[in-house]
């Protein structure tokens, strides 16, 4: 099968394949291989699949190939080889995130945070670049050196593949990807941006260690919804996980509430505008109930904690640690209270403002639910404190909105004076055009009245050499007349005498004719015309190839 594209011919060693093996943990179970004489990254050997050594040196790429990886490039419609190391890296950046999280990743989710685009390069292949706004993975490299060289193959069998349908990936190269269909934005995808853009991370940070980890979790763990479902998809979530997929914070409306379950308020991003008004309208109602300020109404609930916000806080701060880090041991009722206030203080890094609002409501409903009136004033002025961070961190984030506008004004300028010296530009190689067009018709010029000249002088040399000719000519030809008279006289002169045998004279002259003829016959001289004479020549483009234009001479024929 011949192949449609350019490739370069690969470097890839033995060694190089060794090292796969003893340096990055390939099993030996996989089988690796050089490609062949025939071989190219889009046509690979059956049962083979084609590989770059940089994916496993430098973009996380491990075996098994995680099966998420080979879905989303099923769905595009793309072969492993076709992809850039960019590409991969974003990829498995966003894949080990979202893992860590316990949220879904897709297809969908992928191509709201990237732009996946064609490389012109190197064509066939294709690379992304994070969408405006949506830069949460910092350092990662944007283009590779020589890349494409480190190419081999690999079986595809269980070691490499795991169940995966192989034959879902194209065996050829694809020009163009899989539509991106709907360009709304779901609930769901702002808020895994909203967390992605909490926890920003760095590329360095994703070593080997931390992406086999996570990608050998089981399928289901850690994995809950972003946005409300059905109670159906809530409880099969909450079965493959082992975790709620939400946190319960339960209040009473009144005293006669004693015992009655209030439904739980979810904290899914996205939804905090929705939870703060229900929270709020719930502790107005709380507050109408009481009897006086020293008496607030509390109803325990499940083992008859007093501090029940205080462990939802504590059980949200679990829910948002990365994989690995465990919460430290809280023994005593004081601990928790400790760590939920730490817990409110940190939130406002990590949440939007709509999020730091719900914390404040959960705190004052706390504060309802509290028995102990320090335990009220502590709280209140907790709340105070963190209100006014609040505020402090929304003068903050307009002081950042401000600055971005500025920046963005500059951009626009800058984009403005690159497009008038643009302008300029086109407008000076059109003025060297129009120049070089000049000259070349100056050169052209010049060199006709030059070889004009030239011929001028040959036909006055010729025309003089022809007079000195002629001259000389005459001078020999009298010679000859001399001569020839001088042998008459002395041929009558021996006549008269009778000293002169006719016949044998006559042999003589005959014998001395035949000598003669071949020396006039290689003394004979053509015309004196310029064209019969072997003189240099100047051709009708000479002009041109001196002064290095290529502009036809129009009169030169003529």
């Amino acid at each position: 099968m011949s192949s449609s594209f350019n490739f370069p011919r690969p470097t890839t060693t033995a060694d190089d394949l060794e090292d796969l093996y003893k340096t990055y943990g390939v099993d030996r179970a996989v089988a690796l291989d050089l490609a062949d004489a025939t071989e190219t990254p889009e046509t690979v050997r059956e049962g083979y699949c084609g590989a770059y050594l940089s994916f496993f040196h430098s973009c996380g790429l491990i075996f098994l190939v995680p099966e998420l990886i080979l879905e989303i490039l099923a769905e595009l419609g793309l072969s492993l080889t076709q992809i850039l190391p960019n590409f991969l890296r974003y990829l498995v950046a966003f894949l080990v995130r979202a893992r860590e999280e316990g949220l879904s990743f897709g297809l969908s989710e992928f191509r709201q945070l990237v732009l996946v685009k064609r490389n012109q390069q190197n064509p066939g292949t294709f690379l992304v670049s994070p969408r405006p706004g949506h830069h949460v993975i910092e350092d990662i490299p944007y283009r590779d050196e020589k890349w494409r060289e480190q190419f081999f193959v690999f079986k595809v069998d269980r070691a490499s593949m795991g169940e995966f349908d192989f034959s879902r990936l194209p065996q050829s190269w694809a020009e163009n990807i899989a539509p991106s269909g709907s360009s709304s934005m779901s609930d769901g995808i702002r808020g895994l941006i909203g967390i992605l853009h909490g926890g920003r991370s760095n590329w360095s940070s994703f070593d080997q260690t931390r992406i086999r980890t996570v990608f050998a979790m089981l399928e289901g763990i850690n994995r809950a919804p972003l946005v409300g479902g059905s109670d159906d998809e809530a409880e099969h979530s909450q079965e493959v996980s082992g975790k709620s997929p939400l946190i319960s914070i339960h209040d009473s409306d009144d005293e006669n509430a004693l015992g009655e379950r209030r439904s739980p308020v979810s904290l899914i991003p996205g939804s905090e505008d929705e939870t703060v008004a229900a929270t709020r309208k719930r502790r107005r109602s709380s507050k109408g109930a009481l009897p006086g300020p020293s008496h607030p109404s509390f109803v325990p609930e499940g083992d008859g904690s007093l501090f029940a916000a205080q462990g939802d806080l504590i059980s949200l701060a679990g829910r948002m640690r990365s994989a690995g880090c465990l919460l430290p041991s809280l023994a005593s009722s004081a601990e928790k209270e400790a760590y939920a206030k730490v817990a409110v203080a940190s939130s406002k890094v990590c949440f939007p403002p709509s999020f730091n609002d719900y914390v404040v409501v959960m705190m004052e409903d706390h504060v309802v639910a509290s028995p102990n009136d320090k335990e009220i004033e502590s709280i209140g002025s907790e709340i105070k404190r963190l209100s006014k961070e609040l505020e402090v961190t929304k003068r903050e984030g307009k002081k950042d909105a401000e600055k971005i506008e500025a920046l963005t004004e500059d951009w626009r300028r800058v984009h403005q004076e690159n497009e008038a010296l643009t302008t300029q530009v086109v407008a000076q190689k059109a003025k060297i055009t129009a120049l070089e067009v000049e000259r070349d018709r100056d050169i052209h010029r010049d060199s006709r009245i030059a070889r004009r000249d030239i011929e001028q002088r040959y036909r006055e040399i010729l025309e003089s050499l022809k007079d000195w000719w002629m001259s000389k000519k005459k001078e020999v030809s009298a010679e000859i007349r001399l001569q020839e008279v001088t042998t008459n006289i002395n041929l009558l002169n021996e006549l008269k005498d009778g000293g002169l045998a006719i016949n044998a004279e006559l042999a003589r002259l005959k014998e001395m004719e035949r000598d003669c003829e071949d020396p006039v016959a290689l003394a004979a001289m053509p015309d004196w015309s310029i064209s019969e004479l072997d003189l240099p020549r100047i051709f009708e483009n000479s002009g041109a190839q001196i002064g290095g234009s290529s502009v036809p001479d129009d009169t030169a024929s003529s």
